[in-house]
């Protein structure tokens, strides 16, 4: 079932997102739900006359409200509307703190976030679970109709393709998030670990949210700022701890991690030996300031493993690499499935010519293999097989981006003339026709 198929006329799918791309940490606590409210919030949402199906999540980095719309400026106004009214935050505060993402731009989002594509660490395990929870939670309070069903299914298939072909996530590049990771590493299961964060700034916090969200036992956070830590400690679940208790609290943790602008060591050899008898046999201390907070002392300790700056920063430029090849080929994996939906909500002249320069592609593709087997018959199948996967790989990543931008641009999809424009920029193979009546196109968009 395409989506084109479920799509009443005059409906419209959007999303109004709230994320660490356009707010800081600090101020998103501000839009979040408890699930009770989330509840109350779909159910009032609902009950308006301009949505039909209605959908949210909230996470440590993000509010995101999904919804199926008979008008964009009703629906979206109901809902900024109503965030607004939930934060006492005023509407031109909160205007110039989210999106609101209209149809083809909306289902790519879905898509892009569905696949850990839009998380603060790319390729975060998580998102694909937090989705599929509010995909199943409308299903339960009945808000949830044919197109959520033809386009959340498709997008955790999506994101289900991206771990599986491209391994993204697997190879972290936030010094924060690399932090955790080489816990998890040295312990397996944090679920019994106490961990102890020193400082309260921008990688501290990080740091504090990464360990909460891995499960520790206990999120211990000590800065010199107690105003700070008090903060930090609102939005993880920490411990306060004062900053004279340092001692004694990192002597006593499975796990430390300092991020701090202090100009001297925090933690010596000196300070765990004073602690002996309160320190746990396999202790792990990692330090991501700079200048360091740790003396490099410490790994001359019994149980004691100490992980510097150095070799975070190392790990990170590996995995960057890597990443860099990972997130290309999901996006390309992201767009082969958003395609798979059928027409997008776009007037009808416009889908035509994005489908028709796929397939002239794929033609051109077809011509050149031929002749190349007639130029070269001497090649083995295996090499035939290699040449032809290489181009047609080739070819699909030339026409992606154009493809993508003509179902994408706003000036094109209202421009009554612009499938004859296109089809004689391209080829005529691509799609030229008789040009549409501009009512009828308008009536599309």
């Amino acid at each position: 079932m395409s989506y084109e198929n479920t799509r009443d006329a005059n409906q419209h799918f959007i999303v109004v997102t709230l994320n660490h791309k356009k707010l800081s940490l600090k101020n998103l606590p501000d839009f979040s739900f408890e699930q009770e409210e989330l509840i109350d919030f779909l159910e009032k949402i609902h009950a308006c006359e301009s949505v039909a199906e209605i959908a949210g999540m909230c996470t440590c980095n993000r509010t995101e409200f999904f919804a199926v719309v008979h008008s964009v400026k009703d629906g979206a106004h109901a809902i900024v509307h109503e965030i607004a009214h939930h934060s006492s935050v005023s509407l031109e505060e909160i205007r110039e703190s989210l999106d609101v993402l209209v149809d083809a731009q909306a289902i790519e989002h879905l898509f892009r976030l569905t696949a850990a594509l839009e998380s603060m660490v790319i390729g975060d395990a998580q998102i694909l679970g937090q989705v599929k929870q509010a995909y199943n939670l409308a299903i339960e309070m009945d808000t949830a109709d044919r197109i959520f069903h033809s386009l959340f299914p498709p997008a955790f298939k999506a994101a289900k393709r991206v771990r599986r072909e491209t391994g993204l996530g697997k190879g972290r590049i936030s010094i924060s998030a690399l932090a955790v990771d080489f816990c998890r590493h040295h312990f397996g299961d944090l679920t019994k670990i106490t961990a102890t964060v020193i400082g309260a700034g921008k990688m501290g916090a990080l740091t504090a949210k990464y360990l909460k969200d891995a499960g520790v036992k206990e999120l211990r956070i000590t800065n010199r700022s107690l105003d700070r830590s008090l903060e930090l400690a609102q939005q993880t679940g920490g411990r306060v701890y004062n900053f004279d208790e340092m001692e004694q609290i990192a002597a006593s943790s499975d796990v430390v991690v300092s991020a701090t602008a202090a100009p001297d060591f925090l933690i010596t050899q000196s300070m765990l030996e004073r602690n002996k008898s309160q320190r746990p046999n396999n202790q792990l201390f990692i330090d991501i300031a700079l200048p360091p907070d740790i003396d490099p002392a410490l790994s001359e300790i019994e149980g004691v493993t100490l992980i510097d700056l150095d070799a975070l920063r190392e790990t990170a430029q590996v995995n960057e690499k890597l990443r860099t090849r990972q997130i290309e080929s999901a996006l390309e994996i992201v767009q082969e499935e958003i395609e798979k939906l059928g027409p997008w909500p776009l007037p009808f002249h416009i889908d035509d010519i994005a489908v028709g320069l796929g397939q002239f592609a794929h033609l051109i593709y077809q011509d050149e293999m031929h002749n190349l087997w007639d130029d070269l018959p001497e090649l083995s199948e295996a090499q035939r097989k290699a040449i032809q996967s290489r181009m047609k790989r080739l070819t699909e990543r030339i026409i992606l981006t154009p493809r993508r931008n003509l179902r994408q641009h706003k000036a094109i999809r209202r421009c009554p003339n612009a499938s004859k424009c296109l089809a004689e920029l391209f080829a005529a193979e691509c799609g030229a026709r008789e040009i549409p009546d501009p009512e009828m196109v308008e009536s599309q968009i």
